[in-house]
């Protein structure tokens, strides 16, 4: 049976327009920002438990007196000392209160951040209050865009042979093609060109580039 090739040319011009029409065009890729807020938190910890004392202490020999927070135990215990006459006893604690400490550990690990930490301190680190904040921060990147084929394409198209010998054929060749591309990108083709033969066709796609 002979096909009208006009026929088929047709119907190619007439598949190609309708897949314009129904494919969308991609947009170009955007630059992604993303503003990420800022963060608030505080984390207190106790050492040792204290109860404070206020005492005043005179400023070189004259009236003004200042005032000072103090370790109402020690205080207790330094007084004692000094009304028994136990000055090896008062030297010590004077010692222990004005000794260097190293205090040296993790201060906050929590879901937003984790925070080491060292404190040389006079005396005993009793403990410690640490407010942080996270600042806000932008941040700009380019998405990758993964090219996937559909599970399955129609694909079509026409080709032209030209004679590679002029003077012995002048004769070109149309040849219409039609099949399905598969998802791994691998085709398979039905073709009928200008005189009358019906062709079938396979091409299997080879990555060059990622």
């Amino acid at each position: 049976m002979k096909i009208d090739f006009r026929i088929v040319i047709v119907i190619i011009i007439a598949l190609f327009f309708v897949n314009k029409a129904c494919n969308k065009i991609d947009e170009p890729v955007k630059d992604v920002t993303i503003i990420t807020p800022e963060e608030f938190g505080e984390v207190e910890k106790k050492l040792d438990s204290v109860i404070r004392d206020t005492v005043y202490i005179e400023i070189n020999n004259s009236s003004v007196k200042k005032e000072i927070v103090v370790d109402s135990l020690y205080k207790a215990k330094y007084e004692t000392a000094l009304k028994n006459n136990d000055t090896l006893k008062a030297k010590n604690l004077f010692l222990e209160s004005i000794a260097l400490d190293t205090y040296e550990g993790n201060l906050i690990d929590n879901d937003d951040i984790k925070i080491d930490g060292r404190f040389l301190t006079r005396g005993k680190l009793l403990e410690y209050d640490i407010r942080y904040k996270i600042k806000s921060d932008t941040i700009t990147y380019i998405p990758e865009v993964r090219t996937k084929h559909p599970k399955l394409s129609l694909v079509y198209g026409l080709s032209v042979g030209i004679p590679t010998d002029p003077l012995s054929n002048t004769k070109a060749l149309i040849k219409a093609q039609a099949g399905l591309q598969f998802k791994s990108g691998d085709i398979i083709t039905l073709g009928y060109d200008t005189e009358d033969r019906v062709s079938v066709g396979y091409y299997k796609t080879l990555k060059i580039f990622k």
